[in-house]
């Protein structure tokens, strides 16, 4: 099943950018016929409409058409956990959107057991029901929550390997709680993961604003094992916008164990460098 459009960047927020580009301009040329300061208001104009440019080209570029760069992402995750086609492993996806990771896991591994959680906002254009419908389609052992990732409803060490592709980022701290967002999220990741279990999850590792200092990812990721961390857009050669900071660049692969004996510790891939994928 392929992907043809990208769930990364909701419409909502390019309509929002074209809108306030469309406004300003309109404003600043009704404004001009009063007073020629009005055309300041082209300026704001301006960076909406390039705001619009870079995320449609961004989604263009990560569907189908425009590269699949969000299925070479996902092929990579699923590369990574190097799952044998007969394999009968329970996988967590946290913050699953439409559900296209999943897919190709199954796709790769038809007897797995797959569980996605998502908040599946309103801002976001997919929906948990599409979801449920896209894995009964393909026949999978397919479970789907709403559940907010910093905070997982689900028992420690449940799961014999656990994915997530660019949700951490997005998660924010709990009334009450003084730990970042993102932080709390990569430790509910392990805490659900069996020990010996397999990890491999995308996301803004190198962006400090969203995951504090290195001290701090690192206390997190203490309990782990087999780690190896890699540049996203090095790995596969993301081109322009994709690579910008704004997008990909400050994105890493983190790929290891969850610290003890058994799970799938065995089985995740060699080294990411260099891989590429088609």
């Amino acid at each position: 099943m392929s992907v043809t459009t990208s769930s990364w960047i909701p419409r909502r927020r390019i309509r929002v950018a074209v809108v306030i580009a469309l406004g300003s301009a309109l404003a600043a040329l009704a404004g001009s016929l009063w007073s020629p300061a009005a055309l300041l208001l082209l300026v704001p104009g301006l960076g909406a409409g390039w705001a619009a440019f870079v995320m449609l080209r961004i989604r263009w570029q990560l569907s189908t058409g425009g590269g699949g760069w969000e299925r070479r992402i996902h092929e990579l995750v699923v590369s990574s956990l190097s799952l044998p086609a007969d394999s009968q492993a329970s996988v967590l996806d946290i913050g699953c959107g439409d559900a296209s990771l999943l897919v190709a896991l199954v796709e790769r591994a038809p007897g797995v057991g797959v569980t996605g959680v998502d908040l599946w906002g309103a801002d976001w254009d997919y929906a948990q029901s599409a979801c449920e419908a896209r894995l009964a389609n393909l026949g999978a052992r397919a479970t789907f929550r709403r559940m907010d990732a910093a905070c997982l409803d689900l028992p420690d060490g449940h799961f014999e390997a656990v994915v997530s592709v660019m949700c951490f980022h997005e998660v924010r701290s709990p009334a009450g709680s003084h730990g970042r967002g993102p932080l709390l999220a990569l430790g509910e990741a392990l805490r659900v993961l069996r020990p010996g279990g397999a990890f491999v999850v995308v996301d803004r590792f190198g962006d400090a604003s969203d995951f504090g200092g290195a001290d701090e990812l690192a206390g997190v990721l203490r309990a782990t094992t087999g780690l190896r961390r890699e540049s996203l857009v090095a790995t596969l050669g993301v081109p322009w916008p994709l690579r910008t900071n704004r997008a990909l660049g400050p994105v890493e692969v983190l790929a290891g164990q969850k610290a003890g004996s058994g799970g799938l510790a065995a089985s995740v891939d060699a080294p990411l460098e260099g891989r590429a994928l088609g």
